[in-house]
């Protein structure tokens, strides 16, 4: 008699989930069996949160916290001072100076990260004819070593890296700031080749008048 009201009352039971999972709502899952076990509840970040009133959902940098490389042996310069504007950039080109020494560990990792993301547009030698060009993407692309470039100051090449120049746009995220200056040393050596000169000779003229931070 028990088991005969216990199947009876599981039959029962069976034919209410199912009847309960028919819905005419094509979009409704129907009834699940603790649901949160695989379809977790989804939190918008820095919203307000049962678990961490405190904190939100996410946990917020301490104040004043600023992302930048990690090496505190270089005078690095983040969060960019100089503004996106023409006067920012000549600003730039007249009181920032490349921190990082001009080795052979450096120009290394500028070169790596010249081919990488610059010599499609600028070419491998600096002679503003990489792949992009010579496919027609772009023209214009000058030479490191054109009348206009020849003298550019370092901290006008980082302004450009940093927010774009022209038809190039900004690198900024594609480098942090150590790469940034690396590649500066590694065009400022294609530069000197292309002038037929060296770096030191070249570094020095286009940075007589600049005054480090």
């Amino acid at each position: 008699m028990k088991s005969s009201i216990f199947f009876i009352s599981a039959a029962i039971a069976g034919m209410g989930i199912f009847l309960g999972s028919c819905t005419k709502n094509e979009l409704s899952p129907g009834l699940e069996y603790m649901p949160d076990m695989y379809r977790s509840p989804a939190m918008k970040a820095y919203s307000e949160s049962p678990i961490d009133p405190v904190n939100g959902s996410s946990r917020k940098p301490v104040a004043g916290t600023i992302p930048r490389f990690n090496d505190e042996t270089l005078p690095f310069y983040e969060p960019f001072a100089y503004p996106n504007t023409n006067e920012g950039y000549e600003a730039a080109g007249a009181g920032l100076v490349n921190p990082l020494p001009n080795s052979a560990e450096i120009l290394k990792l500028g070169e790596t990260k010249f081919k990488v993301y610059c010599a499609v547009c600028h070419g491998d030698k600096g002679d503003g004819q990489g792949i992009l060009v010579q496919r027609d993407k772009f023209n214009g692309v000058p030479s490191y070593y054109s009348e206009n470039l020849k003298n550019l100051p370092e901290g006008k090449m980082y302004h450009a890296v940093y927010y774009g120049r022209n038809m190039m746009g900004s690198h900024a995220s594609q480098l942090n700031e150590k790469e940034r200056w690396a590649v500066i040393h590694w065009v400022q050596k294609l530069r000197a080749d292309g002038l037929g000169t060296t770096v030191a000779s070249t570094q020095t003229a286009s940075t007589d008048s600049l005054t480090k931070k």
